[in-house]
């Protein structure tokens, strides 16, 4: 192999699948031959096993619906606030700067530590984690939709003034659109930052949900319902982001590279 020598799409698929089958194997030999205690690593079967339980003794499938939903709003705020305000910021650098002082830090503040915070300002409901996935995505959504229509080409821009437009339709015909893919591949990884979020918004006072149900499966020591539920997050952030992928492609296949 060669540095940076691209494979085809089909070499591409055939390596994905011999990296998750290798990684199965790897898993049974280590359960199955008692190389790791059952404690620390449950067989696949194990874990199968438990998604029964879950199903019927935990309600799983309204837990995932709630979290789900809570990060589904959480991810729609923050898209609502971070889009309009990214394309000004990075549409007028005089604005940027004005932010900056306010919304750069964040990026570098565990979100975790205003849990106490949000407690005391929104109570231990549904709003509380609400507003906590909505900040702990726009932190970094921001920051991605600024730089996204930073790197609109400037000769978009110059052709565009060359050619009388005035500020308003270089912003509507230039700016927007040309941003609007990296947006949309912004919007698809703040999905998956969401859905690791999810675990710590449900900690305080969740009767459902699936960080509930993770951690209470810990305080039980069911290592093998932890894994089920970690295999539920991975199918539906997994699910998520190829609605979104084929969205962008859809809607900007005019971008495809």
């Amino acid at each position: 192999m060669n540095v940076r020598e691209p494979v085809s799409e089909r070499t591409a698929q055939l390596l994905g699948i011999s990296g998750l089958i290798t990684f199965v194997v790897l898993w049974c030999v280590l359960s199955y031959g008692n190389l790791v205690p059952t404690i620390i690593l449950p067989s696949p079967t194990e874990v199968l096993k438990a998604f029964p339980v879950l199903h019927f003794e935990e309600a799983l499938v309204r837990s995932a619906w709630g979290s789900f939903r809570r990060v589904s709003l959480g991810f729609g705020l923050a898209a609502l606030v971070s889009i309009p305000l990214g394309i000004v910021m990075g549409t007028f650098p005089a604005i940027k700067h004005f932010f900056n002082p306010l919304l750069d830090p964040l990026r570098f503040l565990p979100i975790s530590a205003l849990v106490p915070l949000f407690i005391v300002w929104f109570g231990i409901d549904e709003l509380q984690k609400i507003v906590f996935l909505f900040v702990g995505i726009f932190v970094y959504m921001l920051p991605l939709v600024v730089e996204a229509v930073h790197n609109v080409e400037e000769v978009y821009l110059q052709t565009a003034t060359t050619l009388g437009a005035s500020r308003g339709q270089i912003i509507r015909h230039v700016l927007i659109p040309g941003s609007l893919p990296a947006i949309g591949e912004a919007l698809r990884v703040m999905n998956g930052i969401g859905w690791t979020y999810v675990i710590m918004a449900e900690v305080i006072n969740a009767r459902y949900g699936l960080g509930y149900l993770i951690t209470t499966a810990g305080k039980r020591s069911h290592v093998d319902q932890i894994f089920a539920l970690v295999l539920v997050i991975l199918f539906i952030g997994v699910v998520t982001d190829w609605f979104i992928r084929f969205v962008n492609v859809k809607l900007f296949h005019w971008n495809a590279r």
